[in-house]
């Protein structure tokens, strides 16, 4: 029920999700500080397929991401970025279950808005009801990636605690009470929502 240009929305979305991927696969697989480099990718607004492109994937898709930015909107994309990058350092370091889903949750709330101000060019007006939809339901299923990752990011040393027993039951619980309450607000989305649920559980198997 949104207007919009959807087929450049989606062009967008299907840009700037890949992205998100690489720049969290980057910084999970090599250093913290890679989210630094990308960040400098990102510091001029024009973009440069050389050849350096061709042989970094998360340069690759930095450049493609340029392109669907709009030129008014470049410094508060930017700015939101280093905010993100920011609480991604912050969760790392994160020393308690409750700090930690904290984080995670700003980080989602975060990369929704991003994707927001991306496709806002394309909607037919601004909607700051569907930004703060986007920012609930992304924080939510943040904290089921949360969930799906916590005992993979233990064992690669990411985090900065020891998770119990206790900790999976708090962010159980998170879970629990944001899922509820995203569900009492839009309930004829709750399919949608168990479906995509459903797809994040699935993907580790598929990967």
């Amino acid at each position: 029920g949104v207007a919009c240009d959807h087929a450049a929305v989606r062009a967008k979305l299907h840009t700037y999700y890949p992205f998100i991927g690489a720049v969290d696969e980057a910084i999970d697989s090599s250093r913290i500080d890679a989210g630094k480099l990308i960040l400098e990718y990102l510091s001029t607004p024009a973009h440069e397929f050389d050849e350096a492109a061709k042989y970094s994937s998360v340069r690759l898709i930095t450049e493609i991401l340029k392109v669907h930015i709009e030129d008014g909107d470049y410094p508060g994309m930017m700015d939101r970025l280093r905010t993100l990058y920011g609480e991604v350092v912050s969760e790392r370091s994160a020393t308690s279950i409750d700090s930690y889903i904290r984080h995670r949750k700003s980080v989602g709330a975060l990369t929704a808005e991003l994707s927001y101000l991306l496709m806002r060019p394309a909607l037919a007006d601004g909607d700051d009801q569907l930004c703060e939809f986007m920012r609930q339901v992304a924080a939510f299923g943040w904290l089921i990636d949360s969930l799906i990752d916590l005992n993979r990011d233990r064992h690669l040393g990411l985090l900065g605690f020891e998770p119990g027993l206790r900790d999976y039951a708090s962010l159980i619980a998170a879970i629990g009470r944001n899922g509820l309450r995203i569900s009492f607000r839009h309930p004829r989305l709750y399919r949608l929502f168990f479906s995509a649920i459903v797809d994040n559980l699935r993907d580790p198997f598929r990967a």
